[in-house]
């Protein structure tokens, strides 16, 4: 399924942007380097590619095809590394020079017609180690020594006219006759079912090896392979390697191109601590694909009010949440897009030289849109004006606030849950509370002890929850203040919101301490062992407070009508999370304006 998704794409692609795609006998390289030749064939210059920074990045080619490197000698035509064009000249391996020179002038013999790009070649390949040596003694510091050293790959560029080899016409046609002649078989040859295309391949067209995929977080920088067969366990029917589960070798390059390309595309990918995620549409436009960018991708900062045009699919995933509490529905919102269009969503994190695939989801943009649209809906309550990414979410639950404190797998499993409609992960849930209990507010970082994010992310978890057991209180969780609710730990975290009002309005703004920094875990957890000291010191502060003393003391009376008699001795872990619930939606009434309101 998942090969074959993105060996549909590539076809897509293929339609799309038809010339600027690989051929059959060229493949897709990241490039660091320029190497310059003369008409003489002589190295006039080594120009690597930098940032404005002066770091050395990485540029795509289309360039002869490049089979997977294993072990041993294997050279690539025009397009290799420096230890291949210039061998011991850099003090590097000589082997390596002698096998490329090897290569390339068994291509060159092909060439129908000769040129003074192609007598340059020869003319380079002729020169000996001393001779390239002397050449590059002049134009190879220290610094770019080690730069060609580390491994990036190399061009080679016709210095007179500015024109890269690879890109001459005649060369192509060498190259090609010569791909097709190293693949000439017998017509009677045997044939193997490709698993990706279903169509009957020749066995010499099947890949043995396939292609490397870059760019996944943790990997090996030089790629790690997703189809791989490396011991005799993984083999059967007398076939090794991926003789095991045949495809062709076109195929296999197909959607090794097109993963590698939405690996290195930010619109492609988010990285959910180890594991990268991969998400597309099967579509031809863009619009779609933003869409699912913006689901997962965390807010830039030209997605602040006023830098996005209001009517983009960017600015509507952004105000989902403000959408929301006006009463729209995602078809509302997205009516533009083609709900059948078809979307994946691959999770990929590293195992040795290998790739692991964490998850699978595919679905129509519709469906897996209503899912995001429904996480938006449980999201979604008073004070929370922005909506916030998966990572967002999950900072709450991190020490300090810190990106690098979020618990390994979270985001999966959070992920997971909004993509199929489950219930949150408890474990999120449980950390959550804990931060809560542990840490109190920072104005000067503003953080708050229970703010709208978390107060969400507390409403949502409690929605899935009860919606899952079929619970009457998912009746009773609502965005703002719920004053008929029946839920006891509910009222229990109003009436603590308005006891705290009460001291505050007494004692002012600049008290060290509050009730909620000095007795939240404890009103929280045991309320019969706390609340009835805090109605008593309550008395103290509205006999003190002459301006809003009956005020307060009107609210913590009507909030005392809807609770028992006894205070309950405790609360379970989703009952102290009803009491923060109560607590923000008092609060958010409490310092809400009527006129707002």
């Amino acid at each position: 399924m998942i090969l074959q998704a993105l060996n549909r794409y590539y076809q897509l692609l293929l339609e799309r942007e038809g010339d600027s795609m690989p051929r059959e006998e060229y493949s897709s390289a990241d490039v660091s380097f320029e190497v310059h030749l003369d008409e003489h064939g002589h190295v006039v210059a080594i120009l690597p590619y930098t940032n404005e920074k002066g770091k050395i990045v990485k540029k795509k080619h289309i360039v002869p095809k490049q089979e997977k490197r294993t072990s041993g000698i294997k050279p690539y035509f025009l397009c290799d590394k420096a230890e291949y064009l210039f061998g011991s000249a850099l003090s590097m391996r000589e082997a390596c020079r002698e096998g490329m020179q090897s290569l390339w002038r068994d291509v060159l013999a092909h060439a129908a017609v000769e040129s003074v790009e192609i007598d340059a070649l020869h003319a380079f390949l002729d020169l000996t180690s001393e001779q390239l040596s002397e050449q590059l003694h002049r134009m190879v510091d220290e610094e770019l020594q080690k730069s060609l050293g580390s491994g990036g790959l190399c061009v080679l560029k016709y210095a007179p006219t500015g024109k890269f080899f690879h890109m001459d016409e005649h060369i192509q046609h060498a190259w090609e006759i010569y791909s097709r002649k190293e693949g000439d078989q017998a017509e009677d040859e045997k044939k193997l079912v490709c698993l990706i295309t279903g169509e009957p391949t020749p066995y010499h067209q099947i890949a043995r090896l396939h292609p490397n995929i870059k760019n996944v977080v943790g990997a090996q920088t030089s790629g790690a392979a997703i189809v791989s067969f490396n011991i005799d366990s993984f083999c059967s029917y007398g076939r090794d390697q991926s003789y095991n589960a045949p495809a062709s070798q076109k195929a296999a390059d197909a959607y090794g191109y097109v993963l590698n390309r939405f690996l290195a595309d930010p619109n492609h990918r988010v990285r959910m601590n180890d594991t990268t995620v991969v998400f597309w549409a099967e579509s031809g436009t863009s619009s779609e694909q933003d869409l699912f960018s913006s689901f997962f991708q965390d807010l830039q900062e030209e997605d602040e009010p006023g830098h996005l045009d209001e009517e983009s699919v960017r600015a509507r995933v952004k105000s989902a949440v403000t959408r929301i509490r006006q009463g729209q529905q995602f078809m509302e919102t997205f009516h533009d897009l083609d709900t059948e269009t078809k979307f994946y969503v691959l999770g990929l994190s590293p195992n040795a030289a290998r790739l692991s695939v964490r998850f699978w989801y595919t679905g129509t943009l519709g469906e897996i849109g209503e899912q995001v649209w429904r996480h938006y809906e449980d999201l979604s309550i008073v004070g929370l004006d922005r909506t916030p990414t998966i990572r967002e979410l999950l900072r709450e639950i991190a020490v300090g606030h810190d990106w690098g404190n979020i618990p390994p797998n979270m985001e999966g499993q959070m992920l997971r849950s909004i993509l199929l409609g489950l219930p949150y992960s408890r474990a999120v849930f449980a950390q959550l509370m804990n931060r809560i209990r542990s840490e109190s507010d920072d104005p000067r970082k503003g953080l708050h002890k229970i703010g709208a994010v978390r107060a969400a992310m507390i409403k949502a978890y409690l929605l899935r929850h009860f919606r899952t057991s079929k619970n009457s209180l998912e009746g009773e969780i609502t965005m703002g203040l719920n004053e008929q609710s029946t839920s006891v730990p509910y009222n229990l975290g109003r009436l603590f919101a308005c006891l705290e009002k009460a001291q505050v309005s007494a004692l002012g703004q600049g008290i060290n301490a509050t009730i909620r920094d000095r007795f939240w875990g404890a009103a929280s957890a045991t309320p019969a062992n706390v609340f009835p000291r805090l109605l008593s010191l309550a008395q103290h502060h509205i006999a003190k407070d002459e301006e809003w003393g009956r005020t307060n003391d009107q609210r913590i009376q009507e909030v005392m009508n809807a609770l028992p008699p006894q205070f309950p001795k405790r609360l379970t872990l989703e009952e102290q999370g009803m009491f923060a619930l109560g607590y923000y939606h008092q609060r958010q009434d409490m310092y809400t304006k009527k006129s707002d309101k």
